[in-house]
């Protein structure tokens, strides 16, 4: 096995991790920096960036840049609304009915650009580690469905990736913990990101972890922090000037950003200028704006989502029939966490100091290079033991949800459950597998069915059927049915419940293989066009403060040099042309110095 990696797949922000020496570190991308941003872009002529470069286009281009990918993982649309205000880009739905994203006409489901990020994240390990980087284990939101966990499998799979293990995000950060700190304690995990929120609440003996359980709401993070002081940008902006901004979606972008960088800045101060010059033109001219937002408005303006972390927070102690007494430490996770409003709701809530001893970008990135050294055997002694986030149950008579696998039950896990017929004589028996909390089959999420067929004839309520459920340490879930009778038997692989076939995904990952090539033929054939400019830049300076010391044929030559050096730069797309015509400029500029030097200059 080679290097295994650990990453978070962040909604704003991506990091990634590695084992080394039995201990974790960050890996530096290629830009230089600890977290990569997550975005991805495109140019009019299908250039794609990822990462700091995309992020930048968004405030010129923000219909061709896509972001907050991950609320759209797994999602079908009809559930997107909370989502769609959010991103500037268009969403539309795909004939299956899930989210994809139209970026100049071309379609792009989540998992695939998802899987851009990715794959920026796996060359940045792998030139910051020398080595090939094909295995990783990826965090999720610990209340993703099936179809999301799959879904972020997917992309991995589609980045060229062998996907381990799908961890929680919560769950991420109490390994770092563990790794860290090695002794006992209850701690509750407070995980408030860029678009999801969770609250774990984890018992740790030393090299044991276990989850109690966990909460969360997959649509509240700080995205959802930056839409409310870009509403009151807007109105702002319409009381000084009677313009409605809203719908333009270049305008929103520079609110976007600048409703981000103001939430930031009022971590340290009590008010912050937000003065953007320009925001619009109409015919009595450009329209500016500049207003200071207090850090008590803001505060009292995102209100609402604060509370709703701490109800969270309130019903997984509920769940694990704890007090706050019994919390010992409070780990801060994500980047909304950093607020000072949420410090101190989380710090009056548990009653007690804050661990901020982790950096609440990267402790899950960490606590998944741990689970990565784990499986690579670089990490012993270290266990936690997981919990599955949601109920899940198969559909029965009245459009009612039986429950199998009740939600906070640690995984892996397996449950048996014996149904059977409503009708006499029935040959066929739907098993409609489902994963959610309500009571009615509708209001939860639908993760497949399939039929078990062949039943032998019988009165109503008779034959006898044995279903089965088997949840993965990942949380994937498989489902089968069994005639105990017949032995007639069933099974769904719940495998690719994302609407992406097989067919599709080798598509895709084929695609993905192939830019990812071309790329690395395009940066070759960059770093050679660099290499000639610079030489054609020497031969131009040579000439200029030296000229007098050579004869006039050198000059010539030397002219012909600049000549066809930039000939071939204008014209040349071919990487061989180029490298002869670089190696060629090489040796001429050497039997210049040599003529330089051999007339007197040292």
């Amino acid at each position: 096995m080679g290097k295994v990696i650990g990453i978070d797949l962040g909604t704003t922000n991506s990091v990634v991790a590695y084992i080394d020496r039995g201990e974790p570190k960050i890996i530096i991308n290629e830009e230089g920096g600890r977290v990569t941003p997550s975005v991805v872009g495109f140019s009019k002529n299908g250039e794609r960036f990822v990462g700091d470069i995309a992020k930048r286009q968004m405030l010129i281009n923000p219909d061709a840049t896509i972001h907050s990918i991950k609320r759209f993982m797994g999602k079908r649309y009809k559930d997107a609304g909370n989502d769609l205000p959010l991103v500037n880009y268009k969403v539309v739905a795909a004939r299956n009915g899930d989210c994809v994203f139209d970026v100049n006409g071309r379609m792009l489901s989540p998992q695939e650009a998802s899987a851009m990020i990715l794959q920026k994240l796996k060359k940045s390990a792998e030139d910051f580690l020398g080595e090939t980087v094909s295995e990783a284990i990826i965090t999720v939101p610990a209340h993703f469905t099936d179809r999301q966990r799959q879904a972020t499998k997917d992309a991995g799979t589609i980045a060229g990736l062998n996907v381990l293990r799908i961890i929680n995000e919560p769950t991420a950060a109490a390994l770092a913990y563990l790794h860290d700190r090695r002794k006992s304690a209850t701690i509750a995990v407070y995980d408030f990101g860029g678009g999801t929120f969770d609250i774990s609440i984890v018992h740790i003996d030393r090299d044991l972890g276990e989850v109690r359980a966990t909460r969360g709401n997959n649509a509240l993070g700080g995205g959802d922090v930056d839409r409310l002081i870009i509403e009151w940008l807007i109105e702002q902006f319409k009381k000084e000037h009677g313009v409605d901004v809203s719908s333009d979606k270049v305008v929103r972008q520079r609110l976007r950003d600048a409703a981000e960088r103001a939430k930031i800045e009022l971590s340290s101060a009590l008010e912050t200028e937000i003065h953007l010059p320009f925001l619009m033109a109409d015919a009595q001219g450009p329209r500016h704006l500049q207003c200071v937002l207090p850090r008590a408005t803001f505060e009292a303006l995102a209100s609402p989502l604060f509370d709703a972390t701490m109800e969270e927070c309130k019903r997984a102690l509920s769940d694990a029939r704890l007090t706050v007494d019994q919390i010992d430490e409070v780990v801060l996770v994500g980047g909304s966490s950093r607020i000072p409003r949420v410090k101190e709701l989380v710090r009056e809530f548990f009653g007690r100091q804050l661990n901020q001893a982790f950096n609440p970008d990267e402790v899950v990135a960490i606590g998944a290079a741990v689970q990565a050294g784990v499986l690579e055997g670089e990490v012993k002694s270290v266990t936690l033991l997981d919990v599955t986030s949601l109920s899940l149950g198969i559909e029965v008579e009245g459009k009612r949800m039986a429950k199998l696998i009740p939600k906070n039950t640690s995984i892996p896990a397996q449950k048996v459950q014996l149904v059977s017929t409503v009708v006499d004589n029935q040959k066929t028996v739907k098993i409609h597998v489902l994963q959610g909390e309500s009571p009615n089959a509708d209001e939860n999420t639908s993760l497949g069915e399939f039929e078990l067929q062949g039943i032998e004839p019988a009165p109503r309520s008779a034959p006898r059927i044995e279903v089965k459920f088997v949840i993965d340490a990942n949380g994937i879930v498989n489902v089968s049915a069994r005639d105990v009778r017949s032995g007639i038997s069933q099974q769904l692989n719940i495998q690719a419940p994302t609407g992406m076939s097989r067919l599709e995904m080798d598509r895709a990952r084929d695609e993905a293989t192939a830019w990812e090539k071309n790329a690395e033929h395009a940066g070759e054939l960059k770093e050679v066009r660099f290499q000639i400019e610079r030489q054609l830049t020497q031969i131009e300076t040579l000439l200029r403060e030296q000229r007098a010391l050579l004869q006039r044929n050198d000059v010539q030559e030397a002219d012909h040099a600049l000549k066809r050096g930039r000939m071939a730069l204008t014209k040349a797309q071919d990487r061989a042309n180029l490298e002869e015509v670089h190696g060629w400029l090489r040796r001429m500029l050497l039997a210049l110095n040599e003529k330089v030097s051999s007339n007197g200059v040292h």
